[in-house]
């Protein structure tokens, strides 16, 4: 392999790099706007949860409880 050709490879291996870096840094900017929708959609139901359920104050545990148990009241009829 020439000098010259060497200098190219080079030069494509630091472009990949280069182009890995920014793919890493998409995906990670990706991951990130996600979990933040998913955390602004979590809060959104929570707050209407709480508001149609009267469950203010609550702690999750006994929330947990109160759903499950609406959950149950809806199966029975529904069957």
């Amino acid at each position: 392999m020439t000098e010259k050709e060497s200098k190219q490879l080079e030069k494509i291996r630091e472009k990949i790099a280069q182009m890995r870096a920014k793919e890493q840094t998409i995906i990670a900017k990706d991951k990130q706007r996600k979990r933040k929708e998913r955390t602004r959609r979590l809060i959104q139901i929570g707050a209407i949860a709480e508001k149609y359920l009267d469950c203010v104050g609550i702690e999750p545990v006994e929330f947990e409880k109160l759903v499950l148990e609406i959950i149950g009241k809806l199966k029975l009829l529904n069957d």
